[in-house]
């Protein structure tokens, strides 16, 4: 079977690698039902529709689930294309007095996030753009949401006054920005629509919004194969860039606060003390972290115990005898090296799961979708997350 050529649609920072999606599934029996609880950027939902197979996807950020949705949509180009033409036209003939955006208007943090990272004549065309496409309820709905957000997570010269926002760390390096929303907007979706036509998906992926420690709506013995990549402990926080184009798709600052501090990976203590003794039965053979400072060794438990919830609820669905497989990337922090491959495999054992296969893969400096190398030749990322171990369990 050759691998297949899919082009994502829109900027994530720390994307799974296709190949080791595409190589893990494609001797997957026809038929099957595949889970990604974690479907971040949509790599693994978007291989396992072009597969063929049935994907259930799960993600708890806003953004990443819009992502899943549009890379899985069918689009027929020439009337997406009218349809962008169409908002275009609509929004442009919009009076400002005319829009309320509630979120925004009635939500002071908002407000001042929004004044802060965008300028003033970018504010008065993403209003417009935003007013219509959250009303919107069509077929592509998704892709024009996409298509907006794409505008501002961008490297350099998008439609914020920051810079990095697609590698997650948006600074801002402007005061004015002369960007062009609205012709920006037809190109994104230009851009988006011949990337969907030249490979359309062919499997039936249905993504919802949700948290991967409580599968909601997925029965008990259902899936097939499991496959997912945790976000990595310390490695990237998501939502910092993010939240710049989803405080247009009807969120606020609050909303996005919370998600970002209920995260997996999130670098802060147990939510429930009362379980450090379960987070320390599970980082038991993690060497060298006690000594770290109590914030960092707690953030270390709250991931252990992350891991813990997503392997109850991942033995819980799974058929018996069936894989799942986690491809997982190690971290160091302050100097200290965290196995989090161990931290996953203690925490899947708590459920009798059996490993079937383990193996690494260094993650190399230069892969597209990580930040730039510095002077030096290393990241920071690449300082935190070497290398990706893939682990294959089984349900006995």
């Amino acid at each position: 079977m050759d691998k297949p050529v899919i082009k994502p649609i829109h900027p994530f920072p720390a994307r799974m690698a296709p190949e080791i999606a595409f190589h893990v599934l494609k001797d997957i029996k026809k038929g099957s039902t595949i889970l990604d609880p974690m479907a971040g950027s949509g790599t693994v939902l978007r291989t396992i529709s072009e597969l063929g197979f049935t994907g259930i996807g799960f993600d708890i950020d806003p953004l990443a689930v819009l992502m899943s949705k549009a890379w899985t949509t069918k689009v027929y180009q020439k009337n997406f294309i009218r349809k962008a033409e169409q908002v275009v036209r609509e929004a442009q003939e919009l009076q400002a007095k005319s829009i309320r955006l509630s979120w925004i208007d009635e939500d002071k943090p908002t407000k001042e996030f929004i004044n802060f990272w965008f300028g003033q004549k970018q504010i008065r065309q993403l209003r417009k753009l935003s007013y219509l496409i959250n009303k919107e309820k069509g077929v592509y709905a998704c892709l024009l949401k996409i298509a907006l957000s794409r505008l501002i997570i961008t490297k350099k010269n998008g439609a914020s006054l920051a810079a990095d926002v697609s590698h997650s760390r948006p600074h801002k390096v402007m005061n004015k920005n002369n960007f062009d929303v609205m012709s920006g907007f037809i190109l994104s979706c230009s851009r988006i629509a011949k990337i969907l036509a030249e490979k359309q998906p062919k499997g039936k992926v249905n993504i919802k919004l949700g948290d991967a420690r409580r599968l909601t709506g997925v029965r008990d013995n259902s899936i097939d194969f499991i496959i997912t990549s945790p976000p990595y402990l310390n490695a990237l926080d998501y939502l910092r860039g993010h939240k710049l184009s989803l405080v247009w798709l009807g969120h606020t600052i609050g909303q996005l606060s919370s998600i970002r501090g209920d995260s997996v990976g999130a670098e802060k203590a147990p939510d429930s003390m009362d379980k450090v003794d379960l987070a320390k039965s599970i980082t038991k053979k993690l060497q060298g972290f006690h000594r770290l400072p109590s914030k960092e060794v707690n953030m270390i438990y709250r991931y252990a115990l992350d891991m813990y919830d997503l392997m109850k609820e991942s033995f819980r669905v799974l058929k018996k005898g069936s894989n799942a497989t986690f491809v997982v990337g190690n971290s160091s922090i302050k100097g200290i090296h965290i196995k989090n491959t161990t931290i996953v495999m203690e925490a899947a054992r708590k459920f009798g799961f059996q490993v079937t296969s383990r193996r690494q893969r260094v993650i190399p400096d230069s892969r597209r979708y990580l930040p730039p190398p510095n002077k030096a030749g290393k990241s920071i990322l690449s300082r935190r997350m070497r290398t990706e171990t893939v682990i294959t369990f089984i349900k006995n």
